[in-house]
């Protein structure tokens, strides 16, 4: 494309039959349009040669040959020969824009750019058609920085003058006023058309032919082949044809039939045709609209049939000529010959006088003006008198910096937008490990659970360890066992009160779950009834229920006098008549010894074994399911198909059979051996371990897969203890890259973030090097040799320990089951019982 020139010619007629002259850019096509209007002179010898030497009529034939529209140019570096870059300019392009629009390419400065010519610069107000081009009309660059800024000619794409030479040659494409549309029905085979304005949209053709189907717009869908078109698309934008005709296939999200009927009512138009007919001395293509409008036939009289009484009238199925001027009904006479009018529009004189002075008539003078011809402006003269480019580049440096301050106002938005952004995610992560230190703080003061007091038997166990090195650097032997035989009183101390504290809060958990059990079996049976009322029902069984409830929560009142304590013993002993147990008898025989001994005057704390037995032994009657068979049998039944439904073990400690959700789960495990009671127990087999910061390292693991949809992650089926054992014995407590030992701000992340979270694709840092590892996309590119190394083998140790996991992840991915062992927030039992079915089966 280098060699060719475009040229596109207009060729206005000057007067003569020879006298054509071809204007070949656009600018000499803007100075022929915006030149003054003039006449022009016929070329003959004996006319005289006008005053006016500047006149358009005398104009030389060469002053109308313009340059060529568009000229090639290609820019060369020669600071690297083998790069280089062409476009296409027009040839009245000067050089100061050609230089800006290089510049701009290249996002370089304008004012560092230099452009050359045989080593000569060029001045920025020469125009391309001045410079001395090759053969072809292409001319070649050099171009320089001053300060040599490193640039490549390379680095443009060449779409972009290739794109605009093709777009200077190809012709426009015609606008047409109205399109015809021809819609394609797929699943009724029906075709009809309709013409709309080029101009509509296609979200407002939908709304015509929603109210003309009575359908929703929305159910509408106007396809291109297989491409749906977008509802703010214009009818000038589809491929239509020359004759304006476009095909469109019309269908519904429903798959709903639409009815025809009513487009036979209102849709005059059913298709069109291009027919080809002759036209002077050649061909013309014509759109012919095929119409299917029922006509309104004519009565043309008829006949009675005097037997059965039926009306027959004449008909006729032509089809609707060109209608009469009169009408068959208004037609009762011959038609006879009359004279036609013709109306023809003239154009009559009008005189008017116009009076001048002469010897008769006076006309004053006083309001005359005089008029002087001025000097003839050329069209030059004019361009330069009016100065368009002065106020054009005004009008452009003005809109510059309105976009420039529009732009501005949008980073700032948008930076203020970031700042606030940032601001709440801080505010957010301050206010969640505020939350997570109270909350700690709570357990620690008020423990409730075994991982409560796990947590404070960490914290005296880290404790010792602190005071043992403490002791072991400051003293020497002697004071060293005094100081030793100190810590082991003070250790002993804690650990009792911790114990003492745990059974106060198992008593009282105790309490609270017979106070539940006790209020079950007393509830009486409710359902809804068909009215929708609340029906309630109080068999014999509850009502005995609920009267030993009564009898046991009065038993168990302690701020009675000894008169009524005795009175309401009396009445337990009675009540208790009615039942036939063997607990019966023993309780009344303890009932009995407690009357003695408060007339014997025993005071409560002497009273209070005795009191603790007998509250026992009364609820051991209340559980007993011969009195309770309503309540109690159905928990019994329930405990039973837990315990057929569930997988049951041998723990071996205890000697008990129990479910597999009583034992402690772990990825490492071989087998179900102890029981979580028995392990707990077991005070030699374990260490002190607080598991809080594992469980939040692991809940943010999850809450990060989970956002990320990766229910497929192993991070659903580990647990605290797994967790703790790559974050304690792979990465030894602390960040890969600060090595910051603080757990509350330790993260367990992705080290390739496009995989899987996974043992062995971790990463140990904290939370703001975390903020910053997830932009990677390559860690190995960023980070060095040795931290790379270092986090391979870690890997390497996670699938040697993990090893069984690899296996089941792979069957579990492969067979598509993973979707069911998903986990909420924390790994529950439920999602890894799939898990240790495929490791212990």
């Amino acid at each position: 494309m280098g060699g060719h020139k475009v040229i596109i010619s207009i060729s206005p007629e000057l007067g003569g039959k020879n006298e054509n002259a071809g204007c070949q850019c656009e600018l000499g096509r803007d100075k022929l349009l915006t030149a003054p209007p003039y006449r022009p002179c016929p070329m003959q010898d004996d006319v005289p040669k006008s005053r006016f030497s500047t006149a358009p009529c005398r104009r030389d034939f060469e002053q109308y040959k313009c340059p060529v529209s568009h000229t090639l140019v290609t820019f060369k570096s020669p600071m690297h020969p083998n790069e280089a870059f062409s476009k296409v300019f027009p040839s009245n392009t000067p050089i100061k824009f050609v230089k800006r629009k290089l510049a701009k390419l290249l996002s370089i400065s304008n004012s560092n750019l230099l452009l050359t010519i045989n080593r000569s610069i060029l001045k920025e107000t020469s125009l391309l058609s001045n410079l001395k081009t090759d053969a072809h009309g292409n001319l070649t660059i050099d171009v320089y920085t001053k300060d040599s800024e490193k640039f490549a000619l390379s680095s443009i794409p060449k779409e972009n003058y290739v794109h605009e030479l093709l777009q200077s040659i190809l012709p426009k494409k015609r606008a047409l006023p109205f399109i015809a549309i021809k819609f394609r029905i797929r699943n009724q085979l029906s075709i009809f058309t309709r013409s709309y304005h080029s101009a509509i949209k296609i979200h407002e053709i939908k709304k015509n032919l929603a109210g003309l189907f009575q359908v929703a717009p929305d159910n509408l869908v106007l396809l291109r082949g297989e491409n749906p078109l977008k509802d703010r698309m214009a009818l000038l934008d589809l491929d239509y044809n020359k004759y304006g005709i476009v095909e469109v296939e019309l269908l519904t999200k429903d798959n709903k039939k639409l009815n025809l009927d009513k487009l036979y009512k209102e849709v005059p138009t059913n298709d069109v045709l291009a027919v080809t007919v002759p036209f002077g001395t050649g061909l013309r293509q014509l759109n012919v609209e095929v119409f299917s409008r029922p006509i309104e036939k004519p009565f043309l009289g008829g006949y009675k049939n005097i037997h059965t009484g039926v009306i027959y009238h004449h008909a006729f199925t032509q089809t609707p000529q060109k209608p009469e001027k009169v009408s068959p009904e208004r037609k009762n006479c011959r038609d006879t010959q009359t004279a036609e009018e013709i109306e023809r529009v003239l154009e009559t004189s009008y005189n008017r006088a116009t009076q001048m002075a002469n010897e008769k008539v006076y006309i004053p003078s006083v309001t005359d003006k005089i008029i002087i011809p001025k000097r003839y402006e050329t069209y030059d003269e004019m361009i330069a008198r009016l100065n368009h480019k002065h106020y054009a580049s005004i009008i452009q440096r003005a809109f510059r910096h309105h976009q420039f301050r529009q732009k501005v106002e949008k980073w700032l938005k948008e930076c203020k937008e970031r700042i606030r952004r940032m601001q709440e995610e801080d505010r957010l992560e301050r206010e969640a490990m505020e939350r997570r230190l109270r909350r700690d703080l709570i357990t620690k003061t008020f423990p409730k659970t075994r991982e409560d007091f796990d947590q404070l038997y960490a914290m005296v166990d880290r404790w010792k360890h602190g005071e043992i090195s403490r002791i072991s650097r400051l003293h020497s032997k002697g004071p060293k066992i005094a100081e030793f035989t100190l810590l082991l009183d003070k250790e002993v101390e804690l650990l009792r009160c911790i114990e003492s504290y745990r059974l106060k809060v198992r008593e009282d958990s105790r309490k609270t779950k017979e106070k539940q059990f006790l209020e079950e079996i007393s509830k009486p049976v409710a359902w809804f009834g068909r009215d929708g009322k609340l029906i309630t029902m109080e068999t014999i069984e509850i009502q005995k229920a609920r009267k030993l409830k009564e009898l046991y929560n009065s038993f168990l009142r302690d701020d009675l006098e000894v008169n009524e304590r005795i009175e309401l013993l009396v009445d337990m002993r009675a009540a208790l008549q009615e039942f036939s147990h063997d607990l019966v008898d023993e309780i009344v025989a303890l009932l009995d010894r407690e009357c003695d001994l408060l007339v014997r005057r025993c005071d409560d704390h002497q009273l209070e074994f005795l009191r603790r037995r007998i509250s026992a032994s009364v609820l051991q009657l209340i559980k007993t399911s011969e009195l309770n068979s309503g309540v109690t049998k159905c928990k019994d039944i329930r405990d039973y198909q837990k315990m057929e439904e569930g997988r049951l073990y041998f723990c071996e400690m205890c000697h008990q059979v129990k479910l597999h959700t009583e034992f402690p789960l772990n990825a490492k495990m071989s087998g179900f051996l102890v029981c979580m009671s028995c392990s707990w127990k077991d005070v030699t087999e374990r260490l002190w371990i607080d598991m809080t910061p594992y469980r939040f390292i692991l809940r943010a693991v999850q809450r990060d897969e989970r956002r990320r949809k990766c229910w497929g992650s192993l991070a659903f089926v580990l647990q605290e203890k797994d967790i703790f054992f790559i974050v304690e014995k792979l990465w030894h407590s602390h960040s890969a890259i600060s090595e910051c030992a603080d757990m509350s701000q330790l993260r367990l992340c992705r080290w390739h973030v496009a995989e899987d979270w996974s043992p062995w694709n971790c990463f140990l840092v904290t939370v703001e090097e975390m903020k910053e590892h997830l932009k990677l996309e390559n860690p190995e590119a960023v980070y060095d040799e040795e931290l790379v190394s270092k986090v391979a083998n870690k890997h390497k140790l996670a699938r040697a320990n993990f090893e069984q996991l690899i296996s089941i992840n792979k069957r579990f991915t492969e067979s598509g089951d993973w979707q069911g062992i998903r986990a909420p927030a924390i790994a529950h039992v439920n999602a890894v019982d799939r898990i240790t079915l495929g490791k212990f089966v």
